[in-house]
């Protein structure tokens, strides 16, 4: 007799080394055109298979699947609406996206 053993999920979050990439530091925008916050990472997972985005908000980070996202352009647009998350400002955006890339370069050992 056979038993399967449960494949232990695996999981890893991917980042880009420009700010802003093609999807890190992008704004996010729910349903109603409300920013959210930016694009953090990607995170992706096996067992079972999944794609997010990590989006970091004012005092909040959520994953977001890739299902939700409608459009990716100057902004990712997603196609529903987000209600943990509060509606941030422009210069929300600006400190988020520098503290991404100071977290991103800590994970890298450069100053």
């Amino acid at each position: 007799m056979t038993t399967k053993e449960a494949m232990p999920s695996i999981e890893a979050e991917l980042y880009e080394l420009s700010m802003p990439g093609r999807l890190l530091g992008k704004e996010v925008l729910d349903s109603r055109a409300r920013r959210i916050g930016i694009v953090r990472s990607v995170r992706i997972g096996l067992h079972p298979t999944r794609s997010e985005l990590i989006v970091k908000g004012a005092e909040v980070e959520f994953p977001v699947d890739f299902s939700k996202v409608e459009t990716v352009g100057t902004v990712v647009q997603l196609n529903s609406v987000v209600k943990d998350a509060e509606e941030i400002e422009v210069h929300d955006v600006i400190r988020l996206q520098k503290e991404v890339l100071d977290d991103i370069r800590s994970y890298l050992g450069g100053p």
